[in-house]
Parts: C-alpha cells; structure tokens; sequence
C-alpha cells in the first residue's frame, strides 16, 4: 500500500495476512492430530494447503458480502457508498479483526439496455482500494419489470463467491425490490432453494429494504415472522417488502428500513458488529460519539438473540 492510501488511515496490509496497527498480531494455532476423527482434520486431510493455512495461522474472522440493486431507483445508495465506503472501511477494520469484505451488484435481466449486465462480482478481498476501484468503475442500470435479479445475486452468493470456511459468514442486502419466480428468471434460479443452500452453509443475511413502508421501520422483522431455519413452507413469490423480512428471519439475520440515505452506512456496521460478536464494542463506541443510532444496536440484538434462541430450540429437539 503507497503513502497516499495510507493518509486515509486504512489499516495496512502484511504479506502474510495479517494486520499491522491492531493489539497484538494474529495467534499461531498448534498444529492438529490429524489422526483423529475431527471435522477439521477431515478438512486438512484432503490436502488443500489454502485452508490448512487459515486455520492453523489465523484467528476466526469475518467475510462480510454487500448485496446491492444498483437499478434506477437505487442510485443513490450507489453514490452513497462511492462517498462513504472508505470512511465505513475505517470504522470495520480496527472493530472487527481478519475481516474480509466482497461486493455483488445487481441489476435485471434486460439485454436491451446498453450498460447491461445481470450481476457484477467483486471477490472477498482485504484490499481496500481494490473494493473502491470495484464501485466506481461500476454503472447503474434499468430494471426490466418491478423485481429485479435478486435470484442471481443469491445464485452468486452461493456459487461464485471465495467465502473462508472458517469464517464468519455475513451479508447485508439492500434494495427495494423482489426476486423474481424461478419461471420468470431466464436461468430458473429458485429464490426460495438457494437461500435454504446459503443458510446451510451458515450464511446469515441481513437485509435492508430502501423502500417506502408505512409502518416504523424497525417493525420490517415481524412481517415474515418465520422461524430461523423453517423452510418447510414453499414460497414462490414474496412482495416488498414481505421478501427482505423474511429472508432475514428465516436465515438469522436483522431486517430494517432505511428512514433516511445516510442510514445505510450505519445498518452495514450493525450487522457487520452483529455477525462477528463486536456488538457491544461497537455500543460502546456509539455511547460517546453517536448515541442517537444507538436503536440500531437494540434492533440487531434482538435479532441475535432470536438466532440464540432457534439455536437451543435445535439442539433440545435433537436430544
């Protein structure tokens, strides 16, 4: 990183992964009997040296995904995150140690429009200016019909993203529209089965609904009051804001609305705190210099306790 980056007080990055400027750095895991029946040796023993070196190197982190619908309605959160990402970048990385962050943005499928694309991938990454070059050099776009291509920026999230094994998985999603049903989407991708895979694979999304609601925002989580993990009902189709509460509470996550643009920034960092267990570092923090967002930290709380919960309700019905 040349000096100019690191007049913006981003954290700097070592050849081996990790953070210089932080308390202390990464602990060095002891080496793991790879002769007895663990899941995690199970894991080394296929040989894939990558993964061998997170876990016996560093410390559990945080691979944190930003889901975003970049279509017409949309484009000023575009700007916002053009203006305020390196300013969140400063605020996650000292809060949330070996955290990685990728991008999705989305628009629909309409081959007609000139700047089209159907989604657009920026890999988990710790390199900040790289996520800065990704948002600049990506364009808005139109939406073909009401719902956009949501579907396919699971389908990414899924299928195309370098998630860390080991890692804390989080996302936070915003838009304003629904995904469409899977015979309405060219490559058939099935909103409903690809986020049942995400959460599988212990992927929590949050999400954050840009759109008009007439209720109070913090009331989004009970629209689509499911339980986390309770797909035994087969939706085919969810109106917005119906769709961003519940893929929220059916994976663990926190859903809010956004009251006003700059809020957006603030819900990114909740949720990031929320997932990587720095809830109440990031309250803390709030206290002294920010405690009008403090509902914030209430909203993702309760959400994280509701996972608490469904968790201990799994386990005693196992026994």
């Amino acid at each position: 990183m040349d000096e100019k980056e690191n007049k913006l007080n981003l954290p700097t990055i070592r050849k081996t992964g990790t953070m210089v400027g932080r308390d202390k750095p990464a602990k060095t895991i002891s080496k793991f009997d790879l002769s007895k029946k663990t899941s995690v040796a199970s894991v080394l023993k296929t040989g894939d040296s990558s993964v061998e070196k997170d876990i016996l190197t560093n410390e559990k982190g945080l691979d944190l995904v930003l889901v975003g619908d970049l279509t017409g309605s949309m484009k000023v959160y575009h700007s916002l995150l053009k203006n305020k990402f390196v300013d969140l970048c400063n605020e996650l990385f000292p809060l949330i140690k070996n955290l990685r962050i990728g991008i999705i943005f989305y628009l629909d499928h309409d081959p007609e429009c000139e700047d089209h694309y159907v989604t657009k991938i920026q890999q988990l990454t710790l390199n900040i200016q790289e996520l800065v070059n990704f948002i600049n050099a990506t364009s808005t776009g139109h939406g073909g019909d009401a719902d956009e291509a949501v579907e396919d920026a699971l389908n990414d999230l899924l299928q195309n993203m370098n998630w860390k094994q080991y890692n804390s998985h989080s996302v936070v999603i915003f838009g304003d529209a629904s995904p469409h049903p899977a015979e309405r989407c060219p490559s058939q991708y099935d909103f409903f089965n690809i986020t049942q895979q995400l959460f599988k694979k212990q992927i929590t999304i949050n999400s954050v609904y840009c759109g008009h609601y007439g209720g109070r925002q913090d009331e989004l989580q009970g629209l689509q009051n499911v339980e986390v993990g309770d797909f035994n009902k087969k939706l085919l189709y969810l109106e917005p804001p119906n769709f961003f509460s519940w893929i929220a509470n059916v994976t663990g996550g926190m859903v809010i609305g956004v009251e006003r643009i700059d809020d957006l920034v603030d819900i990114i960092m909740a949720a990031a705190a929320k997932d990587a267990g720095h809830l109440d570092d990031l309250e803390k923090k709030l206290k002294k210099s920010a405690p009008n967002k403090l509902k914030l930290i209430e909203i993702a709380k309760k959400a994280e306790q509701r996972k608490r919960l469904s968790s201990k309700n799994d386990i005693k019905k196992i026994k």
